[in-house]
């Protein structure tokens, strides 16, 4: 891949298949020492020698890939294609669940709350609130494109034109986009949440002062965190039990030699995921 300090091939959200073996399985990319003070506290994805298929080393678009066993996670879905989303409703859960914590600071037990951000990073956030036992709040969608988004009325969510200011108690920025992060530090309301979910591209300051912060006395989390063995177990029985819903969430399906082209000229359809089928 170019761009990157060194050559690498892509893929960190893969179904794998087994030399002699029957069955799919789901690769947890991140590969930890379990020897750092991290390790030692269970926060794998915050190894001091952390290696990631996909990320710093060769990952799911190479021919052939090694991963240690315990990498693997097996499934068993009626459309294996789904194995693709297990990895990032992995992370999605470690997500959701620090949302969740961070509600007990809330004043309401019902918070309004606005995700921005309708791909699929949105989806799964959005997902996994409405199914949480822990979680009362009204979830509202704002994203910048027109497109019809199905999974929105799925899951009981009201999508919003132009989000107002001082509603939101809760906001989880799910587009990675400078503009989103700005537009969710301005609309939250005075001791709320602002949850930074999507990536943020290096090098982009906070749109707000400390002084606002702490005169709003804004709350900011972050979930950077990726796949445990937790995680991932949790991921592959939310898709087993549902997976007509999940099934709305997987885009086209190319052969590998139309991906240069797919990440290029082409853009996903909102919410989903494109699917490479290695052996097409």
């Amino acid at each position: 891949m170019a761009g990157l300090d060194e050559e690498r091939i892509l893929g960190h959200e893969v179904v794998c298949r087994l030399p002699q073996e029957k069955g799919y399985f789901a690769l947890n990319n991140e590969i930890s020492c379990g020897q750092c003070t991290y390790c030692q506290e269970q926060l794998t994805s915050h190894c001091l020698n952390l290696q990631e298929l996909g990320v710093n080393q060769d990952g799911g678009y190479a021919q052939k890939i090694r991963a240690p066993r315990k990498s693997l996670h097996p499934f068993e879905l009626d459309n294996p294609a789904l194995g693709v989303l297990i990895e990032p409703l992995s992370c999605a859960v470690r997500g959701a669940g620090r949302i969740l914590a961070a509600t007990n600071l809330l004043s309401v037990s019902r918070p309004k709350t606005l995700i921005i951000g309708g791909g699929l990073s949105g989806v799964l956030i959005s997902y996994l609130l409405t199914h949480s036992p822990n979680f009362d709040g009204e979830i509202y969608l704002y994203d910048i494109t027109k497109a019809s988004l199905p999974w929105v009325d799925r899951l009981g969510i009201q999508r919003v034109e132009v989000p107002e200011p001082d509603r939101a108690h809760l906001i989880v920025e799910c587009s990675g986009s400078p503009d989103g992060l700005a537009t969710a530090l301005r609309l939250v309301r005075k001791a709320g949440i602002v949850c930074i979910y999507g990536v943020p591209k290096q090098g982009i300051s906070l749109p707000v002062s400390p002084h606002e912060l702490f005169m709003r006395e804004i709350t900011v989390i972050s979930s950077f965190a990726g796949a445990t063995d937790q995680t991932m177990e949790a991921a592959i029985a939310y898709i087993k039990r549902d997976e007509k819903f999940f099934e709305q969430l997987l885009g086209r399906m190319i052969p590998l030699e139309k991906l240069p082209t797919e990440l290029t000229a082409w853009s996903p359809q909102p919410g989903t995921r494109t699917v490479v089928e290695m052996n097409a």
